[in-house]
């Protein structure tokens, strides 16, 4: 789970860094001294829950809570006040606050009310997907009673009952593809149905014709050269129930569906899973340089991980197993080592992946997880090499905000000198290039997802000047922002 906390007092901060470390396991955390900070990535984390001061300069714990609200009426949020007050009270119930928490904060209480709240949280999470078979259902017949008279009409008919999911299942939404067009064209536009259950899928329905089965691979080779898409068939028989289909279709999806890949998925196969082995050569090495303290080499090894899964055109759904083995693995040897001997829940991390479409995201993802072990169970040291992880992480939850290598420093008590000769040793690049090269790399996917401001982007990744953005993106890219634009209009 994504949590956020908000505080501007840089020790108060700081105790809750403290406090809640604990949780860090299991969960996210992002850090901000003021709450515009925390509001700009609202929308680039989608926390579940924000932990706010009530008083600070700008915009206060109050209307940070209300401007998350209008972005998203479902994130839950925790006050942090030395107002006892009916009318702070009062205003936060009417802002949806679910808990107070009063200055100075005692341990036991926190843990107390953060416990409950995101086990809240995650009950909420299971009655949503209790839900959604339900919502699928009433979706999927109230499209189809606008123009049927008879549902019983509708059961009694055969279809080619064609499933469609673009990119992936939590993917962000990357503009819709003009199927319709498509079918007028090859004749199939009058008596088909296309019905959309969210932005990544849609079912379509078409009378049963022997002569059409070709046509789905048609279907499939037009919307995979405009994207990743993945395209599961089967037939409905006369009377067979339409939502007994999608069940069978959509079982179908999650066993067969590759990752990074599109997919063309058929109902007669059974045996979608390969021979992984081959991997785990990769995963004793990663594991060797983490034990050995080598950690400029673990990257080139997670590319090589990467490649190799690649090639092997592995399904979501045994990728998802062998990165959870490797996890445990890793984690259990390097338990043993330290003689800390439990293992810790990993699903908010591991639900990421339903959302990554390409092999480069994976490759980040991958990078953050042994990043997560690194930080878990190599010897903390303070040895300026046993800090650069923890660098990486640094600017990946800090680089939108006016952060310096100094500062970073500072905070650990080490040679700025002597960090930075060995950032470059470990990243091949300074602080400031490998900082540039990352806030850019944002600005590229906010370019991507449509938007247009190149001003507004520059704030948003920490540049706050116009022109020193444009130059600086000039520099990494090779073209101007308004040239990258382009090329994605």
């Amino acid at each position: 789970m994504k949590i956020f906390i908000v505080e501007d007092e840089y020790w108060a901060l700081e105790e809750m860094k403290l406090l809640l470390k604990k949780y860090q396991t299991e969960h996210t955390l992002y850090f901000y001294d003021d709450g515009e900070s925390a509001f700009k990535n609202i929308s680039v984390h989608e926390p579940k829950l924000i932990i706010t001061d009530i008083s600070m300069p700008g915009m206060d714990g109050l209307e940070l809570v209300q401007k998350a609200a209008d972005i998203d009426p479902a994130i839950r949020c925790i006050i942090l006040t030395v107002h006892e007050t009916f009318d702070y009270a009062k205003k936060g119930i009417q802002l949806g606050v679910v808990d107070y928490l009063l200055k100075p904060i005692k341990k036991e209480v926190l843990y107390e009310v953060l416990d409950c709240t995101i086990e809240e949280i995650k009950q909420a999470e299971i009655e949503e997907e209790d839900k959604q078979l339900w919502s699928i259902n009433q979706l999927i017949f109230n499209q189809l009673e606008k123009s049927e008279k008879n549902k019983a009409d509708l059961e009694n008919q055969s279809f080619f009952f064609i499933y469609l999911l673009c990119g992936n299942w939590q993917a962000p939404f990357e503009g819709d593809i003009n199927i319709k067009a498509y079918l007028e064209e090859i004749g199939l536009a009058r008596d088909s149905r296309l019905l959309s259950l969210d932005t990544q899928r849609k079912i379509l329905l078409v009378p049963y014709k022997s002569e059409f089965t070709p046509l789905t691979k048609e279907i499939y080779h037009f919307i995979k050269e405009k994207k990743q898409v993945h395209l599961c068939y089967l037939v409905k028989q006369e009377k067979q129930n339409l939502i007994e289909v999608y069940q069978k279709g959509h079982q179908l999806m999650e066993c067969g569906k590759l990752f990074g890949h599109s997919s063309f998925i058929e109902e007669q196969k059974t045996e979608w899973e390969k021979d992984a082995q081959s991997l785990w050569t990769t995963v004793r090495l990663i594991e060797k340089q983490m034990r050995h303290g080598e950690l400029a080499s673990i990257s080139e090894q997670i590319s090589s991980l990467v490649s190799q899964i690649k090639q092997l055109e592995l399904t979501q759904k045994q990728l998802y197993k062998f990165l959870l083995d490797m996890y445990y693995a890793i984690s259990y040897n390097m338990q043993q080592s330290t003689n800390q001997l439990s293992i810790h829940n990993i699903d908010e991390k591991f639900s990421e992946l339903d959302s990554l479409v390409t092999f480069d995201q994976l490759k980040e993802w991958l990078n953050q997880l042994i990043r997560l072990l690194i930080n878990k169970y190599v010897q903390k040291e303070t040895a300026p090499k046993h800090l650069i992880p923890k660098v990486k992480d640094w600017i990946v939850n800090s680089y939108s905000n006016s952060i310096t290598f100094q500062q970073f420093a500072d905070e650990h008590h080490v040679s700025l000198s002597y960090l930075s000769q060995e950032f470059k040793k470990q990243t091949n690049m300074t602080f400031t290039e490998y900082l540039a090269n990352y806030r850019i790399k944002k600005a590229q996917e906010l370019f991507q997802n449509g938007m247009k401001s190149t001003a507004e982007v520059g704030i948003l990744v920490g540049y706050h000047d116009p022109k020193h953005f444009r130059k600086v993106f000039q520099k990494v890219t090779g073209v101007s922002p308004t040239q990258y634009k382009l090329s994605y209009s």
